[in-house]
């Protein structure tokens, strides 16, 4: 399993790690913050109700927050939220819920630090 200083948060907010063995550990937030755009493509429309698909975007600032990381620790693990995960494919993830905890609280929350949600980076046409 990866130490504690593999992994890099870049949300606003400690995340709290529940191990096979039940050990648990907390990742703070490091400081830096991966922000993510909504882009709406309409799918249809009838009677005036708009049916879109919403995907998610990094800008330069978040690529450039990934590349200082990588810089100083290349087998980094990134977690953020599922939207940074989908606006960052392939280099950051999102957390899963260690087993037993998934229909809790967020307070009580605890993540699996063996599992992780990834997007494929998308292919350049």
């Amino acid at each position: 399993m990866k130490k504690k200083e593999d992994f890099v948060n870049v949300t606003p907010h400690p995340i709290v790690f529940r191990s096979e063995d039940g050990e648990e550990f907390t990742v703070p937030p490091s400081g830096r913050m991966c922000s993510a755009r909504p882009v709406e493509k309409e799918v249809r429309k009838e009677n005036g109700i708009s049916f879109v698909t919403t995907s998610f975007e990094g800008d330069e600032k978040g690529w450039e927050e990934i590349r200082e990381i990588r810089a100083g620790n290349p087998d980094a693990i990134i977690i953020g939220s599922i939207i940074s995960a989908q606006a960052y494919p392939g280099e950051i993830v999102a957390m899963t819920p260690a087993p037993g905890f998934e229909r809790v609280s967020p307070a009580e929350k605890r993540m699996n630090p063996l599992k992780f949600t990834i997007f494929k980076k998308k292919e350049k046409k």
